[in-house]
């Protein structure tokens, strides 16, 4: 529209096509001037959960802060990409004060399981007009580790490829001696939640017994099946068992990992499957 009332002014000597221009021109320069001060000094990082599965959705957080001691900035819009380009998450931030800082909640999908390179966030804005759109590449590099999407995994001695149960012959009755409490972490039977306790103390407490686990669970990645939906399945299962409080193993590509509890125990089974290779070895 800019070169159009030029051409026309220019073309017409008309001073109030001049006039026009002049005001078109001068809104241009005063957006460019704001939209460059609005984006000046922010910086962000990521707040992601400890766990992250692939296709399932993952809320997470994106901490924006302005430096700056004057100068609201206004309308961002954060875009993560993975260094394949994938669009990862997105999220808005309204304004964010000078000299404070704001929370953005995205939604953060994986595509694939695996160790996923992530690269840089882009943060951009059309403040205050919304006739320029400017933006920047903020440094935040990393790399997620996508644990495989977990697909439901038969129980109870059913098919070894969905997870086989075993007697544990050293294995104790969850009905021990009560030890005391402790808080809760994830993988822990929710029927072991001490609820008059959580409650009195706002964080979920577990009560703890000298009890081992009564079964013990070896699951096993089928070769014979299709290889990412053996995989899933295997998830589903390892996380089906530890809930029920069982001790779980691992048997993946001629691997054996031994039953075990705990959650550094589950971290390191879903990272093994996370990890394995597309194709059987």
């Amino acid at each position: 529209m800019t070169l159009g009332v030029m051409a026309a002014a220019v073309n017409t000597g008309n001073n109030l096509l001049y006039l026009v221009l002049a005001c078109l021109l001068g809104t241009l320069l005063v957006s460019n001037l704001l939209a460059e001060w609005n984006m000046r000094g922010l910086t962000v990082h990521r707040a992601l959960p400890a766990e992250l599965f692939a296709r399932r959705p993952a809320l997470g957080t994106v901490v924006v802060d302005n430096p700056r001691r004057l100068g609201t900035a206004w309308t961002l819009r954060i875009i993560q990409h993975s260094s394949a380009g994938e669009l990862l998450a997105e999220g808005r931030l309204l304004r964010v004060a000078a000299g404070a800082r704001a929370e953005v909640f995205m939604t953060w999908s994986f595509p694939r399981r695996g160790m996923t390179p992530v690269g840089r966030l882009r943060v951009e804005s059309s403040f205050p007009f919304g006739l320029i759109l400017r933006w920047q590449m903020l440094d935040v590099p990393t790399s997620l580790l996508v644990y495989p999407f977990p697909l439901p995994g038969a129980l109870n001695g059913q098919a070894s490829g969905r997870g086989r149960e075993t007697p544990d012959p050293h294995g104790r009755s969850r009905s021990g001696d009560l030890i005391g409490l402790r808080p809760y972490v994830p993988g822990d039977p929710i029927r072991d939640v001490h609820w008059p306790t959580s409650a009195r103390s706002l964080v979920p407490m577990v009560l703890q017994r000298d009890g081992h686990q009564d079964a013990q669970v070896v699951v096993s990645v089928d070769p014979s099946e299709e290889r990412e939906h053996a995989i899933s399945q295997a998830t589903g299962a390892v996380l089906a068992h530890l809930e029920k409080g069982h001790a779980v193993g691992l048997r993946l590509d001629g691997v054996v990992y031994p039953a075990r509890s705990g959650v550094a125990w589950r971290s390191h089974l879903l990272r093994r499957l996370a990890e394995a290779p597309v194709r059987q070895p």
